[in-house]
């Protein structure tokens, strides 16, 4: 096996053509303007995260940033992150606000969002309280969905890998993970279950509120509502 054998890109997956949404400014305002490959990187990075959060304002501290072993290490260590980060802050791609009363820094894109966050903190109107936020990393090598249920609701009959096959087409990894958990913690380890929650995030969005509400009932509650929708 040669050196290139190693390095070379496998090609994407099914499981990894999830799209990631770029402002379109990017290619042709910002792109130009950086020459550093970690600012770059970090940038992208930031483009990634931001479109995995659920929240209506989206948001990062330093804390969800150097806590990604894989980010750091594709930057160097967590001193190259603080620079590359004080970059896009200079260029003005990325705000900053000082919470004093939190003792934290909260960055945001140059966007109008980003915008309208920074102005409501300056004249002490923020109201986010959404403090405990589950962690969004970059994953190493995510489990295909045979693992997850094998780990997690049991053996695999051939008739049962068949449907798995289709629902890994069908959902984003990502979303059968959560499916997945949200049904273990709800002690409905079944596929159906799980299938239900899938196909109502397909229909009608996996960040709707409602629906978030709705996942978090007991599974016969769930299943009785999801029904009447049918």
């Amino acid at each position: 096996m040669t050196v290139n054998d190693v390095l070379s890109f496998k090609g994407f997956s099914e499981n990894n053509l999830e799209p990631v949404r770029v402002p379109a400014g990017f290619f042709n305002e910002l792109l130009p303007q950086i020459s550093d490959i970690n600012e770059l990187r970090l940038l992208l990075y930031i483009f990634w995260h931001l479109e995995q959060q659920d929240s209506t304002i989206r948001y990062l501290r330093f804390v969800d940033l150097s806590s990604d072993a894989i980010l750091k290490d594709m930057l160097g260590d967590e001193e190259s992150l603080r620079t590359a980060l004080s970059g896009l802050v200079s260029l003005n791609i990325i705000l900053v606000a000082d919470l004093d009363w939190m003792d934290e820094k909260y960055y945001f894109l140059n966007s109008p969002q980003g915008r309208a966050a920074i102005k409501a903190i300056g004249q002490g109107q923020w109201q986010n309280s959404e403090q405990q936020r589950k962690p969004i990393h970059l994953a190493e090598a995510q489990p295909n969905i045979f693992k997850l249920y094998e780990e997690n609701i049991g053996a695999i009959t051939p008739m049962m890998a068949e449907i798995l096959k289709d629902d890994e087409i069908n959902y984003p990894v990502s979303w059968i993970e959560e499916a997945i958990e949200i049904a273990v913690t709800r002690n409905a380890r079944n596929w159906k279950y799980i299938q239900m929650i899938l196909e109502r995030w397909k229909n009608e969005g996996r960040g709707h509120e409602q629906n978030r509400r709705d996942d978090k009932q007991d599974p016969e509650t769930y299943r009785r509502s999801w029904l009447r929708r049918k």
